[in-house]
């Protein structure tokens, strides 16, 4: 038998379902129309990520959690020990979510941030030939780059948090 979502599920449903860029590009987008087509679209990419499992310190830590494409939203299915529980997110209760904590300064951050290090993962050069071999290649290319990346995307999942939040209280940095 299945129960239906808490609000925590929810919450936890619309912020697992975006990457930083992604959800820049969904409040890119003015009318509800383009937000619930770009969703659409979203949950029929190949690549995306449409299972996961909660991490310690989140409710049901361990519970799977799963995305199915649904009418106007998409389902989310939590598989937790106390028992399942499943139900429909629409697109406009999405964006309701995201418009509560969507301010100028948030926006701002997020898609600089977001920016940012997709100029940086553009700037990446693939293998040593221009170096003399591939430990120069490491040392004077790759280990810069790769420290500044990481330190892009935490840039990027803070500006997404701030906009976000996770359940479990998280201090904001905006």
């Amino acid at each position: 038998m299945s129960v239906t979502l808490t609000d925590d599920d929810r919450r936890m449903a619309a912020r697992d379902f975006f990457t930083p860029a992604q959800l820049a590009a969904f409040s890119d987008l003015a009318l509800n129309d383009e937000r619930a087509a770009w969703g659409e679209r979203a949950l029929l990419d190949p690549i995306r990520r449409l299972r996961m499992r909660r991490l310690p310190g989140e409710p049901d830590e361990g519970a799977l959690c799963t995305w199915p494409p649904a009418p106007l939203g998409f389902g989310y299915a939590v598989e937790a020990p106390e028992g399942a529980r499943s139900g429909v997110v629409r697109w406009q209760a999405v964006t309701d979510l995201i418009e509560v904590r969507l301010t100028p300064v948030r926006y701002g951050a997020l898609r600089q941030a977001v920016d940012a290090e997709a100029a940086h993962a553009r700037a990446y050069h693939r293998g040593p030939t221009p170096f003399r071999d591939h430990a120069t290649w490491q040392a004077c290319f790759y280990l810069p780059w790769s420290r500044r990346a990481a330190l892009l995307a935490l840039r990027s999942a803070a500006a997404k948090d701030a906009i976000l939040p996770a359940v479990s209280p998280q201090p904001s940095l905006f």
